[in-house]
């Protein structure tokens, strides 16, 4: 049991350390480091207190193009260059971004960017 939990230790170190590496320029000046040690807390319970699932949670079954703009979101651009760089128009993008959160479960943007590199 007491190798089980240093392994999920250390992964939730791994990741927080991914997180803090990987966060763009952007969402670095929309969140602070406290923000987002807060947000990986709400996401990654620790260790210790980690409950077992019963059952394996179900995947997220994101669209190609949903993943896409996932990557640019965590790239830190906005809707706008977003719709720029798929050519699309805005509201498209913002539908796609809804999207994108309501099936991640999240709230904003930057936790869309933190789930996806907490399991990728």
């Amino acid at each position: 049991m007491d190798t089980e939990i240093c392994e999920q230790a250390d992964i939730y170190e791994q990741v927080r350390e991914a997180v803090r590496q990987a966060v763009s320029d952007t969402l670095a000046r929309i969140a602070t480091r406290d923000d987002l040690n807060t947000l990986l807390l709400q996401l990654m319970p620790t260790p210790a207190a980690a409950p077992r699932p019963s059952t394996p949670p179900s995947p997220v079954r994101l669209t190609a193009r949903e993943q896409e703009i996932l990557e640019r979101i965590t790239a830190g651009d906005s809707n706008k260059e977003i719709a720029r760089a798929f050519d699309l128009s805005l509201h498209t993008v913002k539908r796609h971004v809804a999207n994108i959160l309501t099936k991640l479960g999240v709230s904003s943007r930057v936790q869309a960017a933190t789930w996806k590199y907490a399991r990728h």
